[in-house]
Parts: structure tokens; sequence; C-alpha cells
């Protein structure tokens, strides 16, 4: 069957028949074939991953290291856990923002903050976060070597009863109830790829799911569901036979091993099983997005462009973590053994034993036949002590290549210069500090921005899925765009358009917030540069404006002239183009004609006189309306006053004469309502007659003065020395 297959790839790359059977013969021979090319790559991987956690020399974590073993330094897990902290710190935040930062393009800028709201908002269940897949694939990144994520399209629907227009009767129409864009955590083990040098020429990538007969059943039938074969799941996958596992490590519910395979010759998608005989299933291009993958360029350790296959950093460095585990277990060993033994003459009695066991301070111990001791050399003849000084010289010389062997990981794995930028002094000036936590992040700086650009691919992806399947309805609600100011609100609906157009691409921009805070700032840093050059030249040029009229024009040209030096100017200089071309056309002596000053003095004393008046009366009707309430608080308080005064009185319901008294008073305050408002409209008709007169006063002062300027527009203007006609 391989034989076959391989003929067909050569001849054709595809099945010369493409029917089920024969896609299921390709994809098996495409499979094996990854397999066999990724064998190193896995192997290599569960031992980086087994050596993260200490599964060294076949033992479990139960059985652990005992008292027998030797001792070992796993620097390992630390530089990983410090490498990952470090990386990962919090969730990244992704910027959407307009693509030019253009002033003037609101409905891009409603656009970017609507997808900002729909990919910073968590919706997913716990566990399937955007942060807890993220963090998943850093530490796939830094053990094994290949960090990845993918992005889904889910959609669900309910049906709606809904009047046939045609019929007239109710029928149930299925409509869009929810819709989600998950970004899903893939395990390095589940996924393939094709033969390729590069990222560029992947021709085709798999995941890989595992599903009970149940699942099988629901998603591709029961007939298929019959010809699977399911196993035990284990944490690498599938056993296989040059790999032995932990039994008591396997899935207990039996699963069937399904691959998702998408092809980018074919633009389809489909589903192979190991234990079928035909393809499950097959689709075409179901997320239709620009780069066909659903995923991003995975984060990658050591790629070269002679094959692409990840390698861990771990195997870069693997015999300096074990050379310390040697030297460890050596210093362990020797320490042991350093302790105060020796050994002594058993002819001498039994009184030179006596001497360490029983012996105190200020204690005598009876030798016999002193004599004989004394002639053997006493004390010192007779014990002979272990050279412990030799063996703690050899103990110190260990220790010191150990620890110039970890300072040599170090350097290699760059975890040196990460200590010497966390190691700041509280004696060192800030700018020292400053200095060192520079230069101990340029090491890890490629992989902070690896890692910056794969978050941002993602969310990237996740927009562009948005962009293409969701309904216009989903976006409003998932963004609340209901609640922006009311000033975009009448930008929502253009905003909608741009976003699901292929234009969105050209005008928003998605990226990491780590990196977009660089541009920002560099930005700001710019365009505030710019402002306050500009602001001094204008205030100088305001002097000489005045000082030499019509050099509007030249001081302009100048400032045009001085723009074209900042970065990013280039926007402005078609306004600035704009005012030159005003300024020139701009009749000239206009500020030196005495007629037109004494009109424009006029205009603005008649406009002076007009707005006191108008004021006026304002503050005369404003006292008016003020002396009207007082008086109507105090008939009101009178008439209150009248009535308890009645009431206290009688100490029983109201009189006749009370009830005509109180008639008689709200006789005399609608009275006095009526004159209030004949009043105010008198006022109000005065002030409007008022406003009117003042309004063709205005009116004729103004036409007088156009009159006055067209005369001087008219007048022949005197020749000038010393410039030219421009």
């Amino acid at each position: 069957m391989a034989t076959n297959v391989a003929v067909l790839s050569e001849s054709d790359d595809r099945p010369e028949e493409k029917t089920p059977t024969g896609w299921h013969k390709f994809w098996q021979g495409e499979m094996e074939a990854c397999e066999k090319r990724l064998r190193t790559f896995t192997k290599q991987g569960n031992s980086v991953n087994d050596r993260f956690l200490d599964k060294r020399g076949g033992q479990s974590d139960s059985q652990g290291l005992g008292s027998d073993n030797p001792s070992k330094l796993n620097f390992f897990h630390t530089n990983i856990s410090t490498m990952q902290a470090m990386l990962y710190g919090s969730t990244p935040q992704i910027d959407v923002a307009r693509e030019h930062h253009d002033p003037d393009d609101d409905v891009a800028r409603v656009a970017a903050v609507m997808f900002q709201r729909i990919l910073q908002s968590d919706v997913e269940a716990s566990g399937e976060d955007f942060p807890t897949a993220l963090k998943a694939a850093l530490q796939d990144r830094l053990l094994p070597g290949l960090g990845i994520c993918r992005v889904r399209y889910e959609i669900e629907t309910e049906k709606v009863p809904t009047l046939d227009p045609t019929t007239l009767k109710m029928v149930e129409v299925e409509q869009v109830s929810y819709e989600n864009a998950p970004i899903d955590y893939v395990h390095w083990q589940d996924f393939r790829w094709g033969w390729a040098r590069t990222w560029a020429e992947v021709p085709w990538m798999a995941f890989r799911s595992f599903l009970t007969k149940t699942e099988v059943k629901e998603r591709f039938g029961a007939k298929i569901a019959k010809n699977l074969e399911y196993k035990n799941q284990l944490p690498t996958g599938t056993e296989t036979k040059d790999e032995t596992h932990d039994p008591d490590q396997k899935n207990n519910v039996q699963k069937a091993e399904i691959w998702e395979i998408w092809g980018k010759t074919d633009a389809k998608v489909f589903w192979w099983s190991p234990g079928a005989d035909i393809i499950l299933d097959a689709e075409d291009d179901p997320l239709q997005l620009d780069g066909f993958w659903p995923i991003p360029r995975p984060m990658t350790a050591n790629i070269t462009t002679t094959l692409y296959q990840p390698r861990a950093d771990y195997i870069m460095s693997q015999d300096l973590y074990n050379e310390i585990d040697e030297l460890q277990s050596r210093i362990s060993t020797i320490t042991r053994a350093v302790k105060v033994v020796g050994v002594y003459d058993k002819s001498a009695g039994e009184s030179v034993g006596r001497m360490l066991k029983e012996g105190s301070e200020n204690d005598l111990i009876p030798v016999d036949n002193w004599a004989m001791f004394a002639e053997k050399g006493g004390l010192k003849g007779t014990i002979d002590w272990f050279p412990v000084g030799d063996v703690v010289g050899t103990l110190q010389t260990l220790i010191q290549i150990r620890d110039q062997t970890i300072e040599l990981l170090y350097q290699i794995t760059g975890m040196s210069d990460v200590m010497r930028g966390a190691n700041t002094d509280q004696y060192t000036s800030d700018g020292t500090n400053q200095l060192k936590a520079k230069f101990g992040s340029i090491r890890v700086q490629a992989l902070q921005d690896e890692f910056a650009r794969f978050a941002g691919d993602l969310e990237a992806l996740k927009a562009e899925v948005i962009s293409k399947h969701y309904q216009p309805g989903s976006i409003i609600k998932q963004s609340s765009a209901e609640f922006l100011p009311n000033a975009d609100l009448d930008k929502v609906q253009p905003a909608l358009v741009l976003m699901q157009s292929p234009a969105i691409k050209w005008r928003i921009n998605i990226r990491p917030e780590s990196i977009a805070m660089i541009d920002y700032a560099q930005l700001k840093s710019e365009r505030t540069e710019f402002l306050m050059a500009m602001a001094t030249y204008i205030q100088s040029a305001q002097a000489a404006v005045q000082a030499v009229p019509g050099s509007l024009p030249i001081l302009l040209e100048m400032l045009k002239w001085g723009m074209a030096g900042f970065k990013g100017s280039n926007y402005l200089e078609g306004t600035m183009d704009q005012a030159i071309d005003m300024a020139k056309k701009a009749p000239q002596g206009e500020k030196d004609d005495g007629k037109a000053k004494e009109g424009e003095l006029k205009l603005q004393i008649e406009q002076i006189k007009a707005q006191s008046a108008k004021e006026k009366q304002q503050g005369e009707m404003q006292k008016l309306q003020l002396k009207s309430q007082l008086d109507m608080q105090t008939l009101q308080a009178k008439v209150q006053g009248e009535i308890a005064k009645i009431n206290a009185d009688s100490k029983a319901d109201l009189t006749m004469e009370a009830e005509d008294a109180r008639n008689e008073l709200m006789k005399i305050e609608a009275n006095l309502t009526a004159s209030m408002q004949e009043i105010q409209a008198n006022l109000e008709a005065n002030l409007a007659v008022e406003e009117i007169q003042s309004t063709m006063a205005i009116a004729e002062q103004q036409v007088q003065h156009s009159n006055n300027m067209t005369e001087i527009a008219a007048a022949p203007k005197p020749a000038q020395t010393g410039q030219s006609d421009d």
C-alpha cells in the first residue's frame, strides 16, 4: 500500500481518483512519512519534558531519590520556570488601531474600538480561555520547542416563528443565536505537517483529536463509527512499538484517533483516521482566511532553512546539565565521607577507644602498662586518623569546578544576563540600574518579541473570522456598540460595513500592545517636538507679519519648508498649500486703508450697542419675573395663614365663609397670574422689536463696510520698489 501511494505522490502529488479510498491511501502515506521524519523530535521532546519534571533513570515521581541514590541539581527546571515567568508576567494585551493614524478616518477608529472590545472579552469556559492557551503554548516552546494554538468558528442557531409574506402563515425560520471564535491550545504531539524547508513551503498540516464512539457517531455517522479502531489514550498520544509507557497513565475510556488535515494545495479539509479504510469527511475551505491556515506561524526553537523541524533548547546545552549532575553526585558522595574516624593499636588496650567514646572535659582515662605505651610513642604512635584534610581539599576543588560549570551554563543559556539585569544595587544610580535591566533583557528580547508576535497573530486571525463570518447583530452585541459615545453612534453602521469588507486589512492594524506602545511613544515624541517647533516659529512670525504687511505667504512657505524636515509632516503639507494659496489671493493693503479701519470700528460699535441693549432687556425681564415670584409666594403664604386660622377657630370642617374666602383668594391668584403673563408677553415683544432693529442696524453697517472694501479693492495700487509681481 505504501508503494502505491508513493507512486501516486510522485506522479501527480495527489491520487489519480479522488475517491474516499484514494484520499485515505494518500493521507496514510503522508502521515507515515511524517511520523518517520519527526520520530527523533518526538523522542527528544518527551525526554526534555521528563527532565523538567526530574524523571531520570526510569524513576517515577512516587519513587523519588532515596538515600542511596546520588544527589542531582535540576537547574533546567529552575531556568525554564524563570524564563516562563519573565515572558509571561501577565496576559498579553492586544492593540487595535487605525493603520496610518489618520485623524479624519473616524469610521476606522470606531471599527477598531469595536474589534478591540470583542477581542478583549473573555466568554470562553474556564480552562479554554485565551490566557490558558497562551501559557500552555509558551511552555511547549520552552520545553520541546514547538508552541501552537488555533482558531475555530462556532455557531449556534435556533428556530424562530416568522410570518411568511407570500402565504401569510407562520413558519419557523432558523436564525443565528450565538457566534464565537475560540482560541484552542494544540498539544505539540497532536500537530503534524508536510515536508518543507521553511514555513512558507508547508503543503499541509494536521491536528489530532481523540473521540469516543458516541462522539464519532454524532460527527460522522453510525456506519463510520462501527469501522474505527478505539484505543486507550496516553499523555503522549498512542502507544508505539519503540516506546514504553507507565500503564497507570492510560486513559480508561477508549477513543478513536482522528486527524483533521488542512491541505493548502486543494484548499480542503479532510478527516482521516488510521483505523479506517476510507476518508471520514472532506470539506472546502471552511474559514476562508487569507492565509488558509487556522493557526499563526508556530513558536519554534532552533529552526534552520535546511528542514522545518524544531529542536529543543535543552539539547544544545544538555552536556553542561549532565556535567553539573555528575559533579554534584561526587560532591554528595565525598561529603558523606568527611568525618572524624581513625584506627588505633589494639594491643595498647581499650583506653584509646574509651578516649573518644567516654571521655569528657577535664577527665583522665587510666592506661595499663604506661611504660610500654610511652615506649611506642604514646597517643601519636597508637592512633592513625583518616586523612580528612586531603578529602576536604578534593571537595573544595569539586565545588569550585561545579560553580564554574554552572556559570558557563548560565552564559550558554542566557540566564547570566537575566540575573545581571535583575541584580540591582540600592546604592547605585537609577541610570545604572536601568542599564543593567536593559542589558539583562537583550538575550530574551527575541523570545519576548516572538511570543508577542504569536499572540498578536492569533488575535488577528480571530478578528478575520469575525469579519468574514459574524452577523452584524452579533458584532454589535459582543462589542456593546450601543453604549459608545453619542458622537460615534452614527458611525457604527459604516464601521460594520468596513469590518466586513476586504478593505479592513488596509485600514485596521492588530498587533501586541507591548510593541504598539513603543511605536505610540515614538509617534508622540515626534509630534510633540513638531508642535513645539511650530509654536515657536508662529509666535515669531506674527511680529514679522505686523511689521512687514504682505509677508504672510513668504512666511508660510518657510513654515512648509521647515515642516518637511519632520517625520509624518507630509500629512499636513496639503493643508499648508491651501493656506498659502489663500494668503496669496487675499487683497493687499487692506489693513493700511483708513476707511476700512473706520468701517470695521463702526461695525464693532454697533454690535456692542445691540448686545448691550439685548442684555439690558433680559435683565429687566429677569427682575420682573423675580418680583412676580416673590409676590406670588407672599400671597400663597397669606392664603395658607387664613385657612389655618379658620381651621383653628372652628376645629371642624370649613364653613361657607371660609370656602368663599378661599375662592376669592384663588380668583386673585388667577388674575395676578394672567397679569404676569401679559406683562411677560409685552416684554418679549419689545425685546424682539429691539433685536430686529439691532440686527437691521448691523446689516446696514455690514453692507456699508462691504461697499467700502469693494472701493478699496478697485482702487489702483501704488508701485512698490524692490519687489516683483509674485
